[in-house]
């Protein structure tokens, strides 16, 4: 495991970074990835060539200052309580956000404008489930989440087709 730490004056950079980590963000601008060191380490780096680009066309840009450490195992021990607070907060919001879809979905109004809303769901549903698996870590929320996903993904199917 590893534990990137951002710092930058720019909240957009230290979110291009995460994005391009398989990693949850415990804190702001810090993140727990399971991704190889190596891909770390690139997507650190393109995020690098990016800030570079924008001082040398702007002449100004942000700050950026990163670190990539290796987490031993007793390390990943005791920042997992951490991981798994974020999973079920994260949880709880995609829950309540599941909930309003289906309402919507139900509702039968606008169904064709509800298709970006629905992947968008999806993409952060599927990332908290591989942040779950990856770091073995399984809050009860995460039962909830799947039955109500079901739901959701049928709903979809149904409503979303037409």
């Amino acid at each position: 495991m590893l534990l990137v730490v951002v710092k930058s004056d720019d909240e957009d950079v230290v979110k291009r970074v995460g994005r391009q980590l398989d990693a949850l963000e415990l804190l702001p601008g810090v993140f727990l990835s399971w991704s190889p060191r190596e891909k770390a380490e690139r997507a650190v780096d393109a995020v690098k060539r990016g800030v570079v680009r924008r001082w040398e066309e702007a002449g100004e840009g942000p700050a950026l200052e990163v670190a990539v450490l290796e987490l031993t195992e007793e390390q990943f021990k005791a920042v997992r309580p951490l991981a798994r607070a974020v999973i079920e907060r994260v949880g709880s919001a995609l829950l309540e956000e599941m909930g309003r879809l289906l309402e919507k979905m139900r509702s039968g109004k606008a169904a064709r404008d509800l298709t970006g809303w629905y992947r968008d769901l999806a993409r952060r549903y599927e990332r908290l489930v591989n942040a779950s698996i990856a770091l073995d870590v399984e809050p009860t929320i995460m039962g909830r989440l799947r039955e109500r996903w079901r739901e959701v993904t049928l709903e979809a199917g149904r409503v979303l087709r037409r």
